[in-house]
């Protein structure tokens, strides 16, 4: 469905600081691995160090791997198989979810 929608690499990975949880406050994202990945969620094609848990979920006569913040166990998105990223994945993330904390 959004496969075939281009990306602009030459204008993501511009973004400075890191996306936390944001109930627990754990860093989960970097903003430089943000990108516009046309779906209206923020996407991303990798997230930072162990933080994210992988879960599969067989609901809705569907499977998909539910992601989860590993310290407090927050539902962040779901992970979906993207052949545009450099990581062949896009973490689709609930905007809700996160924060983004700027550097410096």
């Amino acid at each position: 469905m959004f496969e075939n929608r281009k990306i602009e690499w030459e204008r993501q990975g511009r973004g400075q600081g890191t996306y936390h949880c944001r109930r627990c406050g754990e860093a989960l994202f970097s903003a430089q691995q943000k990108f516009d990945s046309k779906t209206g969620f923020p996407s991303f094609w990798a997230h930072l160090g162990e933080n994210v848990q992988q879960q599969l979920l067989t609901t809705y006569g569907r499977e998909r791997i539910q992601l989860l913040c590993h310290r407090c166990g927050l539902h962040l998105g779901h992970l979906f198989q993207d052949e545009r990223t450099p990581s062949r994945v896009r973490y689709c993330i609930n905007t809700d979810a996160v924060q983004c904390q700027k550097e410096g």
